[in-house]
């Protein structure tokens, strides 16, 4: 599918053109082969780099061909089927720039509902993009964070059950996938900022500068993240641990306390001369003395702690 947006900055607002002219932006989503061949034809574009910009597992980077600048990268998508990155391409020609996605790409969506971009700015475009795909990863950091912090509350009162356990590698997985496409998103960030690649005046220098803050930020934020699943991952296995442990130690010492009972009752169950064997209160005096033994084996047990 394909759409084409126009605005200056004298329009109000951004609006729908029909064929694409200088300072257009058009938008490619869920294009298949014969799609690409045709767009690489119209805008004299590299078709091989254009099929690389809808590969699943195609990481940031940056390339330039011809005078055209291919910008590779990845935004959040955690509802997806296979990984929670899917990946964008961002070709910035001399007259247009082009977005090229797999799937209907959510930041973009959102980038046109505000209807503040100028599409006439190509650098502006690009930066308020990359804008928009930093946002997506921090809005989905937050609520990892707050699931986080939820489940470790809970640990503090309760061990954690098992789906939870799932649930924390499904996050743990979709942070490592994070960190993979942040980290070289800031090399692609860098690589803008020298200017090798497209013309950057004073004031989009900034805008890339504090993009470069932001994801170094995520960086972190994710690292950190990480980092709490893990120890709250080895604070559960510990706690279970020593919840089994003690399990061990309580069965064990019934364990103890019942054979006292099964020793005397078979000594006397023998058919032999026992003490009190003719006594009217035998019964009485062994089951007292059962109970003693049993009661000075709980004390014992209990001063030592093995309960």
């Amino acid at each position: 599918m394909q759409r084409i947006y126009h605005r200056t900055i004298h329009d109000d607002r951004i609006s729908i053109v029909d064929s694409s002219k200088k300072g257009s932006w058009v938008i490619i989503s869920e294009p298949n082969s014969d799609e690409l061949s045709r767009v690489a034809k119209t805008f004299s574009l590299d078709k091989d780099l254009l099929d690389d910009g809808i590969d699943l597992y195609e990481a940031p980077r940056l390339e330039r061909e011809d005078g055209v600048v291919y910008i590779y990268t990845r935004y959040c998508r955690p509802a997806g089927e296979y990984t929670s990155t899917h990946p964008i391409l961002i070709v910035v020609t001399k007259d247009t720039v082009l977005t090229i996605s797999r799937a209907d790409c959510e930041p973009l969506e959102a980038l046109i509902n505000k209807g503040e971009i100028i599409t006439t700015q190509k650098m502006r475009l690009v930066l308020e993009i990359l804008g928009e795909i930093n946002k997506g990863f921090r809005v989905h950091l937050n609520e990892v964070t707050k699931r986080i912090l939820s489940t470790r509350n809970k640990l503090q009162r309760t061990v954690i059950s098992n789906p939870e356990v799932l649930n924390f590698i499904d996050m743990e997985e979709d942070l490592n996938e994070f960190l993979a496409a942040l980290q070289p998103y800031g090399l692609v960030l860098q690589a803008l900022l020298s200017g090798r690649y497209i013309a950057v005046n004073d004031r989009d220098e900034d805008l890339v500068e504090d993009l470069q803050l932001s994801t170094d930020e995520l960086i972190d934020l994710t690292k950190s993240r990480l980092s709490t699943i893990q120890n709250i991952r080895d604070a559960y296995s510990t706690i279970a641990t020593n919840n089994l442990n003690q399990l061990f130690k309580r069965l064990t010492s019934i364990a103890i306390f019942m054979t006292i009972p099964t020793i005397i009752g078979g000594l006397y169950g023998m058919n032999i001369a026992l003490p009190f064997d003719h006594h009217p209160q035998a019964f009485w005096l062994v089951l007292g003395s059962i109970t003693l033994i049993v009661s000075l084996f709980v004390t014992y047990f209990h001063k030592s702690k093995w309960l």
